[in-house]
C-alpha cells in the first residue's frame, strides 16, 4: 500500500493584544469642538440615486452673514452631474418636517492622545434628484406655507373628529380648490381660443361749447381760425378806423363797447404801436370783437326783457350785423323772446377766453384773465384746458432763471395753446351704488 501523506497542519497562534488592552484601559477624553457657522462636514442621505464620489456639493444659506450654528440656519446642499441635479429638501424652511429635527454628530478617535473629537455643526440633509432634460415638467418641492400647513392639519383633525357638518364643509372646500399646476398645462390652449381685441385710440372730441378747432394743424395760430369765431360778414362789419386814428389812450378806451376792462386798455396800447399796419388792424378788430362780447355778457341777464327794436340802443357803435350774429350765436329762442341760458352763457365765456388767448399770442396769464373777468382762477384754468391749452407751473430751473418765488410763479401761470390740439378725456361716472 502506498501511504498517502497527510497535509501538515499549521499552527495558528493568537497575536498578543496586551499593548492594545493597555491603550484601551487608559482613560478616554471627549473633546466637543466649538460650534461653527461656516460650512464643514455634513451628512447626506440619498433615497434613490447615489452620485459618484467625485461629484462636488455646495452648501447655501438663506441667512447670509449669520453667526449662529450651521445646524440652526436655513440651508440647502446641492450638486450636479451632466444629467442629474441633486438638492436637499429638509433644511431650507422652519417647519417640523421629516429630517428637520434629526442630527448626527461625527466623531474621530485619536489613539495617540486617547481623545474623541466630536464636531457638533454637521447638519443632516435628505436629498432628492431631478433629471435636467425634464426640468420644465418636474419642479422642486416648494416650501410649505405656515398658514397652509396649519390648514392641512386642521382639516385632518376635522375629518377624524369633526361633526358631519364640518366634514361636509371640508370636502366642499377641497372640491372648489383650483389646482394651479394643472391649469399651467392648458393655459396656452386657453390663450389661443381668446380672440384678439383691437382697442382703437379714442378720437379727440371737442366740446360743442367751444369754437370749432382745426385738429390736424401743428400751428397754434391755425387751431381756432377766424371763421370759427364769427362769419366773414360779421368780421367785415367791424370798423376800427376811429380807434386807430385816436391819439389819446383814455379817449380810445371810451370808444369801446365795454370800457371796464383794464386788460383791454393795456392791450390796446400795445396794439396801437405795432409796426405792421395789417397786423395792427387785425389785432384791433379782434379786440373790438372781444369788447363787444364782454358788453353782451354783462347785458345777458336783461336780454329776455329787452324788445328787439331797442337792442341796438343798448350797444351804441356796434354794427347791427355783428350784434345780430352775437345774439343768434349765444342765446336761445323762448317763444318770441331770446334768452342767454346757462349753456349759452358757458359758450359765450369760451369765446371770450379764446379771444384773450389770440390777443396774447396764444400764451395768456390765467390770473390776469380771471381778475379781469372777476372769476376764480382755478375755474378759468380748467376752461383753458378744455380749449386744449396746457396750464403748467414753471419748473425750478425756469423760476431761478426768471428770479421768481414759488408763489410768484404760481400767480404767473400761463395757458399755452399746443398744436396738434388735444382735449381732456370726459370722465364718465358709473351707476350710483345702492
Amino acid at each position: 500500500m502506498t501511504s498517502t501523506s497527510q497535509p501538515s497542519k499549521k499552527s495558528h497562534k493568537r497575536k498578543s493584544v496586551g499593548g492594545d488592552l493597555a491603550t484601551l484601559s487608559a482613560p478616554v477624553q471627549v473633546n466637543v469642538e466649538q460650534a461653527s457657522s461656516s460650512a464643514g462636514p455634513a451628512f447626506v442621505n440619498f433615497p434613490s440615486i447615489r452620485p459618484s464620489k467625485s461629484t462636488p456639493f455646495t452648501i447655501y444659506s438663506r441667512d447670509v452673514g449669520s453667526t449662529s450654528d450651521l445646524t440652526r440656519q436655513q440651508t440647502i446642499i446641492a450638486g450636479e452631474t451632466d444629467d442629474v441635479e441633486f438638492f436637499s429638501t429638509n433644511r431650507d424652511y422652519q417647519l417640523n418636517t421629516e429630517g428637520a429635527d434629526c442630527q448626527y454628530l461625527p466623531a474621530i478617535y485619536d489613539p495617540s492622545t486617547s481623545t474623541v473629537h466630536i464636531h457638533p455643526s454637521a447638519p443632516l440633509y435628505l436629498l432628492t434628484h431631478r433629471v435636467k432634460r425634464l426640468r420644465s415638467s418636474v419642479t422642486a418641492p416648494k416650501p410649505i406655507d405656515a398658514k397652509e400647513h396649519w390648514k392641512v392639519k386642521r382639516n385632518d383633525l376635522g375629518e377624524t373628529f369633526g361633526t358631519r357638518k364640518a366634514k361636509t364643509q371640508i370636502k366642499a372646500e377641497e372640491r372648489n380648490k383650483v389646482d394651479v399646476a394643472a391649469m399651467e398645462s392648458i393655459r396656452g390652449h386657453l390663450m389661443e381660443t381668446i380672440p384678439d381685441v383691437k382697442v382703437e385710440a379714442e378720437a379727440t372730441e371737442a366740446s360743442e361749447l367751444i369754437p370749432t378747432p382745426n385738429l390736424t394743424t401743428s400751428d397754434p395760430t391755425e387751431v381756432y381760425p377766424r371763421d370759427s369765431l364769427l362769419t366773414p360778414a360779421e368780421w367785415s362789419s367791424i370798423d376800427v378806423s376811429h380807434l386807430l386814428a385816436e391819439q389819446d389812450d383814455k379817449a380810445r378806451t371810451g370808444l369801446l363797447p365795454y370800457r371796464r376792462s383794464y386788460w383791454l386798455s393795456s392791450k390796446m396800447r400795445v396794439i396801437i404801436h405795432l409796426d405792421n399796419k395789417a397786423a395792427r388792424r387785425t389785432q384791433m378788430k379782434y379786440l373790438y370783437y372781444l369788447s363787444t362780447l364782454l358788453a353782451f355778457q354783462s347785458f345777458a341777464s336783461q336780454l329776455h326783457r329787452t324788445p328787439a327794436s331797442e337792442l341796438s340802443s343798448k350797444f351804441p357803435g356796434v354794427h347791427p350785423q355783428l350784434l345780430n350774429g352775437i345774439v343768434n350765436r349765444f342765446s336761445e329762442s323762448q317763444g318770441k323772446k331770446r334768452s342767454v341760458t346757462e349753456k349759452m352763457g358757458k359758450k359765450l365765456l369760451m369765446w371770450i377766453l379764446t379771444l384773450y388767448l389770440i390777443l396774447d399770442n396764444y400764451a395768456v396769464e390765467v390770473q390776469k384773465v380771471a381778475a379781469d373777468l372777476k372769476m376764480d382762477t382755478a375755474k378759468i384754468s380748467d376752461m383753458y384746458k378744455n380749449l386744449g391749452c396746457s396750464v403748467n407751473l414753471a419748473t425750478p430751473a425756469e423760476r431761478e432763471k426768471q428770479g421768481l418765488t414759488l408763489a410768484q410763479a404760481s400767480a404767473a401761470k400761463k395757458a399755452v395753446l399746443v398744436a396738434p390740439v388735444t382735449f381732456p378725456k370726459i370722465k364718465r361716472r358709473g351707476p350710483a351704488k345702492r
